[in-house]
């Protein structure tokens, strides 16, 4: 009688379930969490100009105001970031259809005079602005 030969075939492994990895996932979404954060404040308009502001210790932020009316200290003065003289500041703000619910922040640097601050609120009073804030930085 001739023996059978036996062939030996190889077995397949298992076939394990695929995974999902979610530590990488969860690195790659801190990531662009992180950076769109940045991002979005280096896209942050400014409504005024960057001056010296005086300290104060109950200062308090003024992120909603409609218009900025920058006084600086080469006596320059700008409604929200457009240069404007004090005569033409009337006459600008009516342009921009000021009403008595608009809040004007007076964006002053430390070093300018009293009296340009009165001038330029008072030629907003007479375009119609009766509520006002004055910028300043916490001490």
């Amino acid at each position: 009688m001739a023996m059978k030969k036996r062939v030996n075939i190889a077995r397949r492994k298992p076939i394990e379930e695929a995974e999902i990895v979610v530590i990488p996932m969860i690195d790659v979404m801190m990531f662009l969490l992180f950076f769109f954060m940045v991002a979005s404040l280096a896209m942050v308009v400014q409504a005024g100009l960057p001056v010296n502001l005086p300290k104060a210790a109950t200062s308090s932020d003024h992120s909603s105001q409609n218009l900025t009316i920058t006084l600086m200290r080469d006596g320059s003065i700008h409604l929200n970031t457009k240069t404007v003289t004090l005569d033409s500041l009337k006459d600008e703000l009516h342009k921009l259809k000021v009403s008595d619910k608009d809040l004007v922040v007076l964006n002053a640097d430390k070093m300018v005079l009293h009296g340009s601050v009165v001038g330029a609120m008072d030629e907003a009073r007479k375009a119609g602005v009766v509520r006002f804030a004055i910028a300043t930085d916490k001490e």
